[in-house]
């Protein structure tokens, strides 16, 4: 019979390699008090590593590097969103750094959030998350990232180039819901938005 220990990490497996975790993850294999014995025996073991309160990661190491890689911030936040059932989207200048629309390395990490504003440091890194009404979250995760990124970018900074970009990542469905999105937007992000999902009909 599989111990506790090992179906936590049989799961991890079915992930991504960059996947954050914390035991509420997990509480389909086992009751709390029986998983945190076994991500204390995994933690000792160097199976697996706490990155932050209640939050774990599998030590990836990179030869190239030659040292332990850090965790992905976007994991990270993605892993307390989980654990608190918060609602996230990225916003600001790290909007526009997820989409390649900004070579600049954001210097603040910032999430809209249904749950409560509040910072959280790890390593060197600060993740923010700021309170917003549901009416200004967008129910589509990327759509919400194109238009988060668009207000960051600001009316006169999206040239063409932006709109092709933005295009050709997108098939039908997603301009689909990017509009639908929207329609309730200030009125020259719908107009950008509209730019976008034309742009590739054009082009076809």
């Amino acid at each position: 019979m599989q111990s506790i220990a090992d179906r936590v990490l049989e799961e991890i497996g079915r992930h991504d390699e960059d996947w954050c975790f914390s035991p509420k993850d997990f509480l389909d294999l086992a009751g709390r008090d029986a998983l945190d014995k076994a991500f204390s025996r995994l933690t000792s073991e160097g199976k697996i590593r706490r990155i932050g309160r209640g939050l774990y990661d599998i030590p990836r190491y990179s030869d190239l590097l030659k040292t332990v890689l850090s965790p992905s911030s976007d994991q990270i936040a993605k892993t307390v969103a989980r654990k608190h059932g918060w609602r996230i989207l990225p916003t600001g200048a790290y909007a526009a750094n997820m989409l390649n629309l900004s070579t600049q390395v954001p210097m603040k990490i910032a999430y809209q959030s249904d749950g409560p504003s509040k910072s959280m440091k790890f390593g060197n890194s600060t993740i923010y998350f700021k309170k917003t009404a549901p009416k200004d979250m967008a129910s589509d995760e990327m759509s919400g990232l194109v238009i988060n990124a668009l207000k960051y970018l600001g009316k006169d900074h999206v040239t063409p180039s932006v709109i092709a970009k933005l295009s050709s990542r997108f098939d039908e469905k997603q301009k689909r819901r990017l509009l639908k999105e929207a329609q309730f937007r200030t009125d020259w992000i719908f107009e950008m938005i509209q730019k976008i999902c034309k742009d590739g009909d054009r082009d076809g």
